[in-house]
């Protein structure tokens, strides 16, 4: 399960490095669409977990979770009980309308939510490819299990990540 306010699956925005590593292990899977400079990173078979706090090579026990990216080619994304991770752009687009989900496009390739720390990314084909959750900072709103426009991201995830849909 990914929540925008809240995290993905055990994992919350806020916990510690030790904790992800105890949930996911300590042993890091680099993947050449990670990139570089993943000082402030843990970094998993398609997932991405940055880290706010101090760090050195990589986050040290007590720095927080602030932000997951995840690849839809690897995990099965559910967005409002409907599969996400082989949606094109198009298809996405049209999904957040219904949904009333405020967007704007940054670019060809990515979809950023205006009220949400969330964007999408496409590949060269425009179908999902990956999606990026941050900490939430803004305060513009408040979501709830009781508001109309409820917002939660489900991910079932592999169960060689120790994660599960709840």
């Amino acid at each position: 399960v990914i929540d925008p306010l809240s995290g993905i699956g055990n994992i919350k925005f806020g916990d510690t490095a030790k904790s992800v590593k105890e949930l996911l292990g300590s042993e890091l899977y680099y993947e050449d669409w990670m990139g570089g400079n993943l000082e402030d990173f843990l970094f998993y078979k398609g997932l991405l977990i940055g880290f706010r706090g101090e760090h050195g090579d990589h986050p040290n026990d007590n720095s927080e979770v602030s932000m997951i990216i995840i690849k839809a080619s690897i995990y099965e994304l559910i967005l409002w009980k409907e599969i996400i991770s082989n949606f094109s752009k198009k298809q996405l687009i049209t999904f957040l309308n219904k949904k009333g989900i405020r967007f704007k496009e940054l670019n060809n390739n990515t979809l950023q939510c205006t009220e949400l720390d969330m964007n999408f990314y496409f590949d060269c084909n425009l179908l999902l490819d990956e999606v990026f959750v941050a900490f939430p900072q803004r305060k513009k709103f408040s979501i709830s299990k009781t508001h109309p426009n409820q917002f939660e991201l489900f991910v079932s995830v592999k169960t060689e990540l120790g994660l599960h849909t709840g």
